[in-house]
């Protein structure tokens, strides 16, 4: 029998969610990718199930089930003839061919008023019934020169302004204008404001599973008793069994980790040096790889701006190699990280149980880096 690529297999973590057993995934080597947000949304609701005896599934078990599981969500749209059912299954048709994309790469481009600019990607969370949100929202009240700046365009149309301001092609109230785009991208490159954070509860509604994107990244989240909760799902955290969700109440990543009952965790594992080494690169590979993908405008210019602008081969050949150095740094760190983790595991096979630990500090974390049906879990 063929063997299987370790990096198309995502392992399955058992969790206790609301009083049920439920099996989710873990990354791998695709990182919080939107297959990841969107399945373990799906099992948390219960919509979607796997067997908790499964080690780890392969990416091509996944994407059938997922498959399966959008066909059964609109099985009466297959079933009708009406104008609206046969706009449905083409879309259907569609999202299942795509549905590689949400490990590969998904095709986001956020507004900042709120809301995405629609692409035929997105349709898989509509036909999934599953609610994307992001927090990367201008606040208008107490910022209304900026929110008038960037007004309802997405992110491609204000970086394409920002790279024309870079090449001076901008004059009066144009480069103004470019001017506060630029600055409102540098001082939220986390992709997460307040107002951000305020819109999100508004949307999603208690109880409520959805995914949330941020700086490439795709997490499930959660809204219990009016608080933000994201699954943690990074290889790092394998080992520590109470550290189930990370709380999304800071834009600058000082954020608690909880238990299953969305309680301050406290790691369950001996801290040896070498595991908090392991947990640690963890985290700057997560920082890393957010840093390669925050906003840089002459970077973002090699999607958005033509070839032939002012200035634009030898800025988007310094942003490629500057992202090149930024990934390989973040990729070297991942596979100590991993490399230490699996040492730490048989380690701790080979050694007595811990006794009682004392109190501990909460654990820190920093930066990782439609209808009213949608994903309410009762």
């Amino acid at each position: 029998m063929a063997s299987v690529d370790s990096n198309d297999l995502f392992p399955v973590r058992t969790i206790n969610f609301l009083g049920r057993d439920v099996p989710t995934l873990g990354q791998n080597e695709f990182g919080p990718c939107a297959l990841l947000g969107v399945v373990n949304a799906l099992l948390l609701r219960g919509t979607l199930k796997i067997s908790s005896d499964h080690g780890a599934l392969t990416l091509q078990d996944v994407l059938a089930r997922l498959a399966d599981r959008m066909m059964e969500a609109n099985q009466r749209a297959q079933e009708s003839s009406d104008e609206a059912s046969l706009n449905v299954r083409a879309a259907l048709d569609g999202a299942v061919t795509r549905l590689p994309t949400l490990a590969e790469g998904l095709d986001v481009n956020v507004k900042f008023n709120g809301g995405f600019e629609f692409t035929s990607d997105l349709a898989i969370f509509d036909l999934l019934d599953v609610r994307l949100v992001h927090g990367w929202r201008v606040d208008g009240e107490n910022d209304p020169e900026t929110a008038e700046a960037l007004g309802s365009r997405s992110y491609n149309e204000c970086i394409q302004e920002v790279v024309q301001l870079r090449t001076d092609e901008l004059e009066g109230a144009a480069k103004q204008r470019a001017e506060l785009v630029s600055a409102f991208l540098e001082r939220t490159k986390t992709q997460l404001t307040y107002a951000g954070l305020a819109e999100i509860h508004s949307t999603l509604r208690e109880n409520e599973v959805g995914v949330l994107y941020r700086n490439l990244h795709f997490s499930t989240v959660f809204k219990r008793d009016g608080v933000l909760y994201a699954l943690v799902t990074d290889i790092g955290y394998r080992q520590q069994k109470n550290i189930i969700w990370e709380r999304l109440d800071d834009v600058g990543g000082d954020t608690d980790f909880c238990d299953a009952t969305f309680k301050p965790a406290a790691p369950t594992s001996s801290e040896d040096p070498d595991h908090l080494l392991a947990l640690q690169l963890a985290r700057d590979d997560e920082a890393a790889r957010e840093r390669a993908s925050a906003p840089l405008p002459t970077a973002a210019a090699t999607e958005v701006t033509p070839a032939s602008a002012p200035g634009a081969a030898t800025a988007d050949a310094d942003a490629a190699l500057a992202r090149q150095l930024q990934r390989a740094e973040a990729d070297a760190d991942a596979a100590l990280a991993r490399q230490l983790q699996a040492e730490e595991d048989a380690a701790a096979r080979s050694r007595p149980p811990p006794p009682p630990a004392a109190a501990q500090a909460r654990p820190r974390r920093r930066p990782p880096k439609k209808s009213s049906s949608q994903c309410v879990v009762a």
